[in-house]
């Protein structure tokens, strides 16, 4: 009959070689300020993709996918914030996302 909700097919993409996916986890004053924004705005002009995410001990994760070179400036980008203030950040590599191809703010 009718289609009116086509399923959307999931496609791998290949990604540049070099690219790495890490997880980060930020502690201090990095929520109610915009930081979730400022990660997004950072990393999507470098072609990173992944999320950001605020958590229930008013901690972020983020995760993102790029080159090391181009995560390693978005995280510098940050801590050169002033109304931002890291008080640790801890950092952990994860697979790979072939699916992913942009940056988003989870809810």
């Amino acid at each position: 009959m009718f289609k009116f909700f086509k399923k959307k097919e999931k496609i791998k993409r290949e990604l540049p070689p070099g690219t790495i996916r890490k997880e980060f986890h930020f502690e201090g004053n990095v929520q109610n300020i915009g930081f979730r924004f400022e990660v997004q705005s950072n990393a999507m002009p470098l072609g990173i993709t992944g999320y950001a995410k605020n958590n229930d001990d008013g901690s972020v994760t983020a995760q993102l996918q790029g080159s090391l070179e181009d995560i390693n400036r978005v995280i510098l980008s940050l801590q050169n914030i002033d109304r931002i203030q890291i008080d640790s950040i801890t950092a952990k590599e994860i697979p790979l996302d072939y699916y992913e191809n942009d940056f988003y703010i989870q809810y």
